[in-house]
């Protein structure tokens, strides 16, 4: 005599309620609005302070309200980055972060398609006087929609090639900051002239670049990763990855203090070492991940390093133009 058991029922599918609700979940999911609104300021404040600081042209520099209008432009701005990041990452997160909102269905794919199209269209418009920095966030969008359209289409990088990726993202950071540097050109009617621009506008991206390779390199570092856990101690090794964010935290401060050259009386005057502060405070970290053996890089130092950044160098910038 056979005894058949019942298969259990199927859980039900989650009802994701209506389109406001499922982009409210998002938000607040993947996208924490308090902090990603201090975020989004102090990074358009703290790089146009950076601009001032480095072009002796800009007399009593003081954040106006076209660096509200690019504060406001680089939280769309990452708001739609972090909707690529959850279409890209999603059958990663559907084993690993089951909780996130698109991956447990409180979001849908066709809502954060739609979130983009609407995104773009504030931003273009937001910046629509500035014809500078509006080819300069054209060229964005259209970049990470072709990077997003690769990744989904064609599974081009694989989800696990950490090096590709932020390679190949690093592009996106690069174009938004140049259109902070547009921003702060037009605003201060400084000379746009593509020679002097060129010359001058590249060591102050490496500033930003570097501090954001330090970023993206400590809020991976683990030092037992679990099974398919996506971090850099898998290519590199712990030591090398610690080592590797030092010298980007290193070197984002120097070629700083190299741009304001504070021993030599510059324009920033005492406070171009303010820009020193950043790379001690990872130094620390650093120190103290490493002698408490703890299992990851110290999270305020994650989420505080690139917000000391950029508060030092809006310090700077106000202070250098005072």
């Amino acid at each position: 005599m056979t005894h058949h058991q019942a298969l259990p029922a199927a859980p039900a599918p989650i009802d994701p309620g209506p389109f406001a609700a499922r982009l409210g979940a998002f938000v607040r999911g993947s996208f924490p609005l308090p902090l990603s609104l201090v975020f989004a300021a102090v990074w358009a404040v703290g790089a146009t302070g950076l601009f001032a600081a480095a072009d002796g042209r800009a007399e009593h520099w003081r954040p106006g309200w076209g660096t509200v209008v690019a504060a406001v432009t680089v939280l769309v701005d990452l708001l739609l980055l972090r909707a690529a990041d959850d279409l890209r990452d999603l059958p990663y997160d559907r084993r690993h972060n089951p909780a996130r909102p698109l991956a447990r269905g409180a979001v849908l794919p066709r809502d954060l398609y739609v979130l983009a199209a609407a995104g773009a269209a504030v931003l273009l418009l937001l910046n629509a006087g500035n014809r500078a920095a509006l080819l300069l966030l054209a060229a964005q969008l259209a970049y990470t929609t072709l990077l997003v359209g690769a990744e989904l289409r064609f599974g081009w990088p694989r989800g696990d090639a950490v090096v590709t990726g932020v390679l190949l993202s690093s592009p996106v950071q690069i174009l938004l900051n140049l259109y902070l540097y547009a921003v702060f050109l037009h605003d201060t009617g400084a000379d746009t002239g593509s020679v002097w621009a060129g010359r001058h506008v590249v060591p102050l991206l490496l500033v930003i670049m570097f501090a954001a390779t330090h970023h993206e390199l400590a809020r991976k570092i683990v030092r037992e990763p679990g099974p398919d856990e996506r971090t850099y101690v898998r290519v590199f090794g712990l030591r090398a990855t610690i080592l590797l964010a030092l010298v980007f935290a290193a070197a984002s401060a120097g070629v700083s203090l190299a741009v304001l050259r504070p021993w030599a009386g510059g324009a920033a005057g005492w406070w171009g070492w303010l820009a020193l502060l950043p790379a001690v405070l990872a130094a620390l970290a650093a120190r103290g991940f490493t002698r408490a053996g703890a299992a990851r890089w110290p999270v305020a130092a994650v989420a505080g390093y690139l917000p000391v950044v950029f508060v030092c160098h809006l310090l700077i910038g106000l202070g250098s133009t005072s």
